[in-house]
C-alpha cells in the first residue's frame, strides 16, 4: 500500500482521533462518526496537530466512490456490531481493515462484518483522552504492533510520512497477550476503584494485580504463546509508579459509558474455559464490572 490512499476511520474517539488526524495529512481521510466536526485538534507535547477534517454521520455520505483502500477501526469493541452499515459501505476484497481495539479477538469480532476484506489486528499503545469531537489530549505514544506478514506490511505503509508508528513483529501474538494482561490489571482495577494507576501501588491492589496478571499469562502460555511469568511483580510495580495513569476504562466509568470488560476480561475467561483453566480473580473483576454497567 503506497501513495495517497482513501482511508476511513470508523470510531474517532481518543485513539481514533489521533490516528485520523495525522493520517489526514497524507491520505484522503473520512471520519465516520456519530457527532460531526470539521477540524482535528490534537493537544500534544510531541504530536500536536490542527487541521481540517471530513466527518460524516451516515454511510451514504462517504465522499468517495467504491470501497476504501483502508478502514481504521477505532471503535470500542462493544460498538462493533452497531457499525455494520459502515463496514458494508466501506469494505471490498482489496480493503485492509486495521483493528485498533483492546483484547485478542479483533479478527473474529470484525470478520462477520467486513466480507472478503483483509483484517489486521493491532496491539495499541496510545495515551489519549477525548475532550470534544475531533479534539484529543494526547499524552504518550501512537504506536501499533502488527504481524510481520503481507497484510501487516500494508498496514505499516499506511503511516509513512506521519509521526504514527506501526511496528511489524514476528512475535505479535506475544505482544497481544502482554497488552491483554496490562489491560486486565490496569483497566479493570482503575475502573473498579475510580482511581488512576497509582492505586496499584497499594498493598492489597498490588496483590490482586499480580494474581490477575499471572492468571492471564498462564492462559496465554497454555494457548501456545511464549510468555514469561518471571517479572510479573516488577511489571505491576512499574504500572503502579506511573503518574496520572487514567485508563480508558476509568474514563468510560467516569462518563457513565459501557466498558470493554467483555473484550478484555471476557477474552481471558473464554480462552481459560476452552483450556480448562480456573481464573477466579479475573472472573470476579469481570463480574463486578458487568454489574456496574449503566442501565
Amino acid at each position: 500500500m503506497t501513495g495517497r490512499q482513501r482511508v476511513a476511520v470508523v470510531g474517532v474517539g481518543a485513539v481514533g482521533g489521533v490516528f485520523a488526524a495525522h493520517l489526514s495529512a497524507v491520505h484522503d481521510v473520512v471520519a465516520c462518526v456519530r457527532r460531526p466536526f470539521d477540524n482535528y485538534r490534537i493537544d500534544s507535547a510531541s504530536m500536536a496537530f490542527d487541521g481540517p477534517a471530513v466527518a460524516v454521520t451516515d454511510p451514504a455520505e462517504v465522499p468517495f466512490d467504491g470501497p476504501a483502500d483502508a478502514v481504521v477501526v477505532g471503535l470500542k469493541s462493544q460498538h462493533t456490531e452497531a457499525a455494520a452499515p459502515w463496514f458494508q459501505r466501506l469494505c471490498g476484497p482489496d480493503t485492509v481493515v486495521l483493528v485498533m481495539q483492546n483484547g485478542i479477538e479483533g479478527r473474529e469480532r470484525l470478520a462477520p462484518f467486513v466480507g472478503d476484506a483483509t483484517v489486521v489486528p493491532a496491539v495499541v499503545y496510545c495515551g489519549a483522552e477525548l475532550l470534544a469531537p475531533g479534539h484529543v489530549r494526547h499524552s504518550s505514544q501512537a504506536r501499533l504492533i502488527v504481524a510481520d506478514d503481507e497484510a501487516g506490511a500494508k498496514a505499516a505503509a499506511l503511516v509513512d510520512g506521519t509521526p504514527l508508528t506501526v511496528d511489524r513483529s514476528d512475535t505479535a501474538a506475544v505482544s497481544a497477550w502482554v497488552k491483554l494482561g496490562i489491560n486486565v490489571v490496569a483497566n479493570g482495577l482503575t475502573a473498579l476503584t475510580g482511581k488512576p494507576m497509582s492505586v496499584l501501588a497499594s498493598p492489597g491492589m498490588a496483590t490482586l494485580a499480580i494474581q490477575l496478571l499471572t492468571e492471564c499469562w498462564t492462559v496465554g502460555r497454555a494457548d501456545g504463546v511464549a510468555l514469561e511469568l518471571d517479572g510479573i511483580e516488577a511489571m505491576v510495580q512499574r504500572m503502579g509508579s506511573q503518574p496520572g495513569g487514567r485508563t480508558s476504562m476509568l474514563q468510560d466509568r467516569e462518563a457513565g459509558r459501557p466498558t470493554e470488560h467483555d473484550a478484555i476480561h471476557g477474552a481471558v475467561l473464554r480462552r481459560a474455559a476452552a483450556l480448562g483453566i480456573d481464573v477466579p480473580a479475573t472472573r470476579m473483576v469481570h463480574d463486578l464490572l458487568a454489574a456496574a454497567q449503566p442501565d
